[in-house]
């Protein structure tokens, strides 16, 4: 038993150990689906196989406006995150560091990131270009999205409906119904919310907009991300949970119906 278990270590050392990566987050690009897996890398998808994007240890959340990839660093040795961006055609080195802030979320209004603060304000702050500096577009929020100029976000609250949108750049604010308490957001490029709760089955939501309310959306398991390609798909992450953490990853065709399900990256 000693001699098979030596050969089967050398045979190890020897090749190398094959992982599977679960997804962290999903992001929407412009050719397709984009993950973050459990060892902070950041794979793009091409149509048949991943391409590893950014190495290990790179991202703690990321997102995709357009051309423009942003990341969330992973904490430094002394803690801190920070948030970066660069053109996803320019030099994989060639990164745009911004001002510090202590950001736990990261989304993105074209090459101008948006991210949820650790704050006692749970507020969300926009990096002006114009202006060089993060400023308050709202506070108070759980999770947010921002698709095509709207901020969708989700107010901490446990009793009344949480869905809610406005201009990422000011104005109005839109409630999305009254009693519906969602755990996970993604807007839709028409200017519609879709969401989940955090309900182990069947826990998305869409908006009916003839009727002025919630009503299920597709059938699935859990999900722990969600976003949507413009109007057409919905990426989620959803179960079965992948050994060293991270989550499968499906897509659904809105209009047409059908779930996809993709192979994650392995190395």
């Amino acid at each position: 038993m000693k001699t098979v278990m030596y050969y089967l270590l050398i045979v190890a050392l020897l090749t190398g150990c094959i992982t599977k990566h679960g997804a962290m987050k999903v992001a929407v690009g412009t050719d397709g689906p984009w993950i973050l897996t459990s060892d902070g890398a950041i794979h793009g998808y091409n149509g048949s196989v991943w391409d590893q994007k950014e190495v290990p240890g790179t991202a703690e959340d990321f997102s995709v406006c357009g051309q423009f990839l942003h990341i969330l660093t992973q904490p430094a040795y002394q803690g801190g995150y920070t948030v970066k961006s660069r053109n996803l055609y320019d030099s994989p080195s060639n990164w745009t560091t911004y001002p510090a802030i202590p950001a736990k979320r990261i989304e993105c209004d074209g090459d101008e990131p948006v991210v949820l603060s650790i704050a006692t304000d749970s507020g969300v702050y926009k990096y002006y270009k114009n202006t060089q500096k993060w400023s308050s577009i709202h506070n108070g929020a759980k999770e947010i999205s921002v698709m095509n100029g709207y901020l969708f976000h989700l107010y901490p609250t446990t009793t009344n409906g949480n869905v809610w949108s406005r201009d990422v750049d000011g104005g109005k604010y839109s409630r999305w119904g009254e009693n519906l308490v969602a755990n996970k957001i993604a807007g839709d490029a028409n200017g519609y919310p879709w969401v989940a709760t955090d309900a182990t089955s069947n826990p998305l939501y869409k908006w009916d907009k003839n009727n002025n309310k919630w009503t299920f959306g597709f059938p699935s398991g859990p999900v722990y991300g969600m976003d949507v390609q413009s109007y057409i798909r919905m990426f989620i992450l959803s179960d079965p949970q992948i050994n060293g953490g991270g989550y499968s990853l499906y897509s659904h065709e809105l209009y047409s119906g059908g779930w996809t399900t993709y192979s994650l990256p392995s190395y």
